[in-house]
């Protein structure tokens, strides 16, 4: 059999254009041996609708992939998982927002003030709770929080100044000089129980004793200074002026340079907190101190009236300041004061 001529493959067939191009391409030096004949138009348009399809049947199967992901999990009620980015476990990556430690209250429900007592109740209205926040987790209103060290609770050697409480000054033309002072006498308030230790609600109650001494032809509070129960002093008529805590009686002036000391309750029908009778003595002792008062002075065997430290009931004819406040002022207060100064 006669063999059959040798025939150059299309491939290694060369055109000058292409030569050319190839040069200007990549630069002088050989240039590579195309791999077959140049596409037809026809040709590219149908290489390209495989490569389009080929990429839309990989979508798919990536979709089909992820929803497998999406349905991990055991059992019929295993959780749906919404779309986004994924670990390869299935599961939602950490977080990366930081949360409030405690609930937080905004500026409104801080500074929003709470009633002071329930009605017809004689309760403290406790303070407001931040909304949607845990209800043993309080907001404290501004009135609980002490506007001054002096506003703290028990005593510390300080008054809390009148302005504190009432803006009301008495007109001094209808007050009488307080003049030296030389006696100091104890009180209670007297009308309704009162065991409240809130700022806010002791400046109520002030307010009311203040009314109620007006009411009945005062010109001011009648004490020079109040013993709240959370042991507080608080600074009441001025000591410039004489106080109408006490009637002159069998001709001891009762009036003028007696310092009245009012502690807030009726112990006639309560018991004065342990706070209210440490801060009596020692206030009592302050004002000893300060103004030279001894305990007691006796004269021929009596009590002079005129000088010392008393209650209202040992001045004259009434129950004030109440058995429950008496017996322990008789028995632990009255013999710590200063016996002579």
């Amino acid at each position: 059999m006669q063999p059959e001529p040798f025939h150059r493959p299309a491939a290694l067939h060369r055109d000058p254009s292409d030569v050319a191009a190839s040069v200007s391409l990549h630069g002088a030096g050989p240039a590579a041996e195309p791999l077959g004949e140049v596409p037809s138009p026809s040709q590219i348009m149908r290489r390209g609708f495989v490569l389009a399809s080929l990429g839309f049947l990989a979508a798919c199967a990536t979709g089909g992939g992820t929803q497998a992901v999406a349905r991990s999990g055991s059992g019929a009620g295993a959780q749906q998982l919404p779309p986004g980015i994924w670990t390869s476990e299935g599961k939602l990556p950490p977080q990366r927002w930081a949360q409030p430690a405690s609930p937080q209250a905004s500026d409104a429900q801080a500074r929003a003030p709470f009633s002071n007592r329930s009605a017809g109740t004689g309760r403290t209205t406790p303070p407001a709770v931040a909304r949607g926040g845990d209800p043993k987790r309080t907001v404290v209103g501004p009135a609980d929080k002490p506007s001054s060290p002096a506003l703290a609770a028990g005593f510390n050697g300080k008054v809390i100044a009148r302005t504190q409480w009432t803006p009301f000054c008495p007109n001094p033309k209808d007050m009488n000089p307080l003049g030296d002072i030389r006696k100091i006498t104890v009180h209670h308030t007297g009308n309704g129980v009162f065991t409240d230790t809130g700022v806010a609600e002791v400046k109520d109650e002030l307010q009311t004793v203040l009314r109620g001494e007006m009411g009945v032809g005062h010109d001011d509070i009648a004490y020079h200074y109040v013993i709240d129960p959370a042991g507080r002093v608080w600074a009441g008529r001025s000591l410039r002026w004489q106080g109408s805590h006490v009637r002159n009686w069998k001709g001891v002036d009762n009036r003028t340079g007696n310092v009245g000391v009012m502690v807030l309750g009726n112990f006639e029908r309560q018991k004065p907190t342990q706070a209210q009778l440490a801060t009596l003595q020692k206030f009592v002792v302050q004002l000893q101190k300060q103004y030279k008062i001894p305990r007691q002075k006796r004269k021929g065997g009596v009590i002079d009236k005129n000088h010392g430290v008393f209650t209202h009931q040992q001045l004259s004819p009434t129950e004030c300041p109440g058995d429950n406040l008496q017996n322990p002022w008789d028995k632990q207060l009255f013999p710590r004061l200063l016996a002579s100064v």
